[in-house]
């Protein structure tokens, strides 16, 4: 006997909530095309070496072989399209959109599928925060149109936590540990590793740091009153005014967080989530690399991008979608042109497939309907 169960972690999809999904991802499409971004769709399958800057044993990728090279299905999207801009003559700059699947082993009992949909935008060859407000544009714009205005931006930088370690230590070991500890939130450890520096002038910062996170005002009032390296002080206070800036959007609350690890490690400037109160995970969530295309190709080129996790989106979305009930056709198989000819005129009809009219007559009934025929004259006619 076949094995009919699905592979652990895939998903089959069917009825509303699939319609919901579709009704979503053509707004957004819409949406994005106006906005002059243009689609792009890469392969599932890549290889191996494209995933260079991503830690596929902690994504548990996919891999498999062909012709003795190994392969994976795509754990992320942003990659694949950084590959394509490097071994394409495509001119720059450029604002990319893309909708497809994903594939990550999920931890054990996580909950999570190892399959899911995502969507995304890629602004290539930007070097401006104009292409991160307009990505905050995009979260607030489908956060007000899906969610009832529910999602919160969350801000920090990829190159923060660097910017203070660096002004402490050499020692890039040392330096890497703190940042584990601190990003999982491990006090007792942090603070082990942290002691090292009890008679630096960060020591009131570095006791801190695990707690700057919350409001954008709240956190910017706290670090306020500490004196950081030059380059930290630089990084707050385009987060000061970047957090301004996104404040004035419609019904927009932002938050800080300065002991968040980056989505990932190619990121270099300002990173976003955007998340509910209602949810545990986020829905958004992206940041600047600049130097993504150099894994490619000998010259970076400015980049911003954001990934939608449209399953989510579509779990939470308070969007209501309308089964339209069709009335049905009854015809002979001989009558197939007069059948093409009365459902170009009327859209809102569909085919009956029972063999005789008295089965027809039964689905009707069941489903509610209005029944038609075809008479001799090849004319509509309604069943009574």
């Amino acid at each position: 006997m076949h094995k009919v169960s699905l592979p652990l972690g895939m998903r089959d999809e069917f009825g509303i909530q699939v319609s919901k999904k579709h009704q979503i991802e053509q707004s957004l499409e819409i949406f994005l095309q106006q906005h002059e971004f243009m689609r792009i769709d890469t392969p599932i399958l890549e290889y191996q070496e494209v995933f260079a800057d991503y830690d596929l044993r902690q994504q548990r990728a996919y891999r498999l072989l062909d012709n003795n090279e190994v392969v994976v299905l795509r754990p992320d999207l942003t990659l694949p399209i950084a590959r394509f801009l490097a071994t394409n003559n495509f001119s720059l700059p450029r604002k990319l959109y893309y909708i497809g699947e994903r594939f990550k082993i999920a931890k054990s009992l996580s909950g999570k599928y190892n399959q899911m949909t995502q969507a995304g935008v890629e602004l290539v060859g930007y070097p401006s925060l104009k292409a991160e407000l307009e990505c905050f544009m995009i979260i607030n714009c489908l956060s007000r149109k899906f969610l009832q205005g529910k999602v919160r931006i969350e801000l920090g930088n990829a190159r923060f936590a660097d910017a203070i370690l660096n002004s402490l230590t050499d020692d890039t070991q040392l330096k890497q540990e703190i940042k584990n500890q601190l990003y999982k939130k491990n006090i007792p450890k942090y603070q082990q590793l942290i002691s090292l520096f009890a008679l630096n002038d960060q020591t009131d910062f570095l006791k801190e740091w695990p707690r700057l996170f919350g409001s954008a005002s709240t956190v910017l009032r706290k670090i306020s009153s500490f004196k950081l390296p030059v380059k930290a002080q630089q990084i707050i206070t385009e987060l000061t005014q970047v957090s301004q800036w996104v404040q004035k959007l419609p019904e927009q609350s932002v938050l800080l967080d300065l002991s968040v690890a980056p989505p990932q490690s190619y990121y270099t400037g300002i990173t976003f989530k955007g998340f509910s109160d209602d949810i545990s995970d986020y829905l958004f969530s992206g940041g600047r690399y600049d130097h993504l295309l150099e894994n490619f190709q000998k010259k970076g080129e400015p980049a911003v991008g954001m990934g939608i996790d449209l399953e989510l989106l579509t779990k939470t979305a308070e969007l209501n979608v309308s089964v339209s009930k069709a009335d049905i056709l009854f015809f002979e198989p001989e009558q197939l042109n007069e059948v093409v000819k009365i459902c170009q005129k009327i859209t809102n009809l569909t085919l009956c497939l029972e063999d005789n009219l008295q089965d027809a007559k039964k689905s009707a009934a069941t489903r509610n309907v209005k029944l038609f025929c075809i008479d001799k004259k090849g004319e509509l006619k309604i069943v009574n």
